[in-house]
């Protein structure tokens, strides 16, 4: 039991300190920290349940649309969540699967709802305090940590407060360069798998647009090795089968902007 425990103290650790990186990151890192939220929350089974009963009957573009509308006519443009962590919640989960997938592009995003943000820099910025600060504290309230005696809630709470303390001394012990260098090899290439596993996901919903049966089964097959490469982390199998998947379906012109992005992650991870 308490080895159990202990397990779910670090994987909900693991998701405040993603929250964190991206907080006092920079923007060229987004893509990166942003997949480190999303994967720390699916190694977490408790914040997993709580974002999964959240998202229940839950319409993302109808909430981004009423809060972006709020946000002109209340925040002088600036999209502004509201103080509901229920709502809260769901709201900036979903923003950040959408921006992960590209089905929300991340400069577009910034540019359209922090108008006011005078640089790149100063949108992240805005960004962080905006949808990771309150996404994060909502994580926090909802688990109990702003109760200092709840029992479920002392211990994790102890452990987060240590290593935030710890974190504070070091701060300014590391500088830009070693920021840019922070994640390790294996990191990378598990943020790889993650990300092309999820847009695998994504081209397999829209197999339905191939009219050609042949090909639609072939394509489907091909996906479902992409997926099997990502699970078993085999990169050379990955690379093969992008290439095979790009030259069966890279005609179809409603998988092509999930092919791009694959391609692009893959160049990425290699440059």
């Amino acid at each position: 039991m308490e080895n159990t425990y202990q397990e779910s103290s670090n994987e909900i650790f693991n998701f405040f300190s993603a929250c964190d990186e991206f907080i006092e990151g920079k923007f060229i890192l987004a893509d990166i920290k942003i997949a480190k939220i999303l994967r720390a929350i699916s190694e977490s089974n408790i914040i997993y349940n709580l974002i999964a009963e959240s998202l229940i009957n839950y319409d993302f573009k109808k909430e981004y649309d009423a809060l972006h509308d709020y946000s002109l006519e209340h925040h002088n443009g600036i999209l502004t969540l509201p103080n509901d962590s229920q709502m809260v919640i769901p709201f900036a989960f979903s923003l950040l699967v959408e921006i992960d997938s590209k089905q929300i592009n991340f400069n577009e995003f910034l540019a359209k709802e922090f108008p006011n943000a005078s640089s790149q820099k100063e949108e992240y910025t805005v960004f962080a305090n905006q949808i990771i600060l309150p996404f994060k504290n909502a994580v926090k309230k909802e688990l109990g940590f702003e109760d200092e005696g709840a029992e479920d809630g002392s211990n994790i709470s102890t452990l987060v407060q240590k290593e935030n303390d710890r974190l504070d001394e070091l701060e300014g012990s590391v500088d830009d360069e070693e920021e840019d260098t922070e994640y390790e090899e294996k990191d990378e290439e598990q943020l790889l798998f993650d990300r092309v596993a999820r847009m695998g996901s994504i081209i397999n919903d829209k197999l339905i647009f191939i009219n050609k049966a042949m090909r639609r089964s072939n394509v489907e097959l091909l996906v479902c090795a992409l997926q099997e490469a990502c699970k078993i982390k085999n990169l050379t199998i990955l690379i093969a089968i992008v290439m095979a998947l790009n030259e069966m379906a890279y005609k179809e012109k409603k998988l092509r902007k999930e092919l791009d992005e694959i391609n692009n992650i893959c160049l990425e991870f290699y440059n």
